[in-house]
């Protein structure tokens, strides 16, 4: 376990003005070992380029340890702690960044970090198809040995999560801080992944959500994965933003491609115009980061839903919002007979309602 000496020192040294991610990992990378902050002098840091007005406020000024005593408090709770980058267990693929969080608060189980991890993101408001696809293939994925890490927003995020955790784990990384549950509305979900994965932050406890933390959280997400998958996503998104930050991390993008009348298949089909990798499924992403062993392949196959014989009028429906007249004069039948048979296949889960009339899911 972390010693609070050497938390209390780089928590007093990220307390500085104008001391970011990015000088505390040129600072990080300067040392033998992050514990050697501890017995380091002001000449020392000054020498690793810091000013030596902070070096020496570093020292000196007691006011730098204001706050500390939150730290200190989360430790001592059940399943919650503070990673410090650069100490095992934190994950190694994030420490490579330049802009690495210094700390990483926790609540949860650290054995997510053992499996590879895939980031999955997308739109706020999905549609039926993008929800119930980004949660069968995050179930499939999970199923398959990976921790699926998403942000916990509302849309795509929370699909994502729910699927993960009903074959294995996931991992929310939050825009605010660890016990600080946003939106509101995630709340049992977020409950859900304590238990059965890991609630992630560089956030102090306490910190409530602000709109400037949400792009420094993808960094996270994207960081700590082998490769991001969008699912549905507008031009201009948050997710893209994950996504191009994913390949500027060197990591692998994929993107789930859809209508072309659909807004949010524009940015993943903007994504694989740039070089993403087209999917269509969780075993496309498996092969392309050669993750799909024999023994993952029989999970996978174990996740599929059971062969059914696709229903003749289901075939009638797009992918898309299709209009019940256009359904009737492709199906030949009139309006009375077929709402009653378009509401039982939304019951069985192969259509669903949405502006405009139905859409296939399956």
């Amino acid at each position: 376990m972390l010693r609070d000496e050497l938390l209390l020192a780089w928590w007093r040294l990220a307390k500085l003005p104008g001391v970011g991610s990015v000088t505390l990992g040129e600072i990080r990378q300067n040392l033998s070992r992050p514990h050697d902050l501890v017995s380091c002098t002001t000449a020392q840091l000054e020498s690793f380029g810091l000013k030596a007005s902070a070096a020496e406020r570093w020292q000196n000024d007691p006011s730098l340890s204001d706050g500390f005593d939150v730290v200190q408090r989360w430790r001592n709770q059940r399943h919650c702690g503070v990673l410090l980058a650069g100490v095992d267990p934190y994950p190694e693929a994030l420490s490579s960044l330049r802009d690495a969080p210094t700390f990483l608060y926790y609540h949860g189980d650290l054995a997510c970090f053992r499996q590879p991890m895939i980031a999955m993101v997308g739109s706020r408001n999905p549609t039926p198809y993008g929800a119930e696809w980004a949660q069968q293939t995050a179930a499939q994925l999970a199923a398959a040995g990976l921790t699926v890490v998403s942000g916990m927003a509302i849309g795509i995020d929370g699909a994502v999560h729910q699927g993960a955790l009903k074959s294995g784990r996931t991992i929310a990384v939050l825009g605010s801080g660890p016990d600080v549950i946003y939106p509101q509305r995630h709340l049992g979900l977020a409950q859900m992944v304590m238990q059965k994965g890991l609630l992630l932050s560089e956030f102090a406890p306490g910190t409530e959500p602000q709109a400037k933390h949400f792009p420094s959280r993808n960094r996270i997400i994207s960081g700590l994965s082998l490769g991001t998958v969008v699912v549905e996503a507008a031009i201009k998104s948050g997710s893209l933003i994950t996504a191009r930050q994913a390949a500027e991390q060197g990591r692998e993008v994929f993107a789930l491609p859809g209508a072309v009348t659909n807004p949010l298949s524009q940015g993943c089909h903007q994504l694989i115009r740039e070089g993403a990798c087209l999917v269509q499924n969780a075993q496309d992403i498996l092969q392309e980061l050669n993750l799909l062993p024999e023994q993952a392949q029989t999970q996978l196959e174990l996740t599929e839903p059971v062969s059914a014989a696709v229903p003749v009028l289901v075939t009638q429906v797009d992918y898309s919002a299709t209009s019940t007249d256009v359904i009737a004069l492709r199906s030949d039948l009139p309006i009375s007979q077929l709402l009653p048979q378009l509401l039982d296949l939304e019951l069985q889960g192969w259509l669903a309602q949405v502006p405009g009339g139905y859409m296939r899911l399956k």
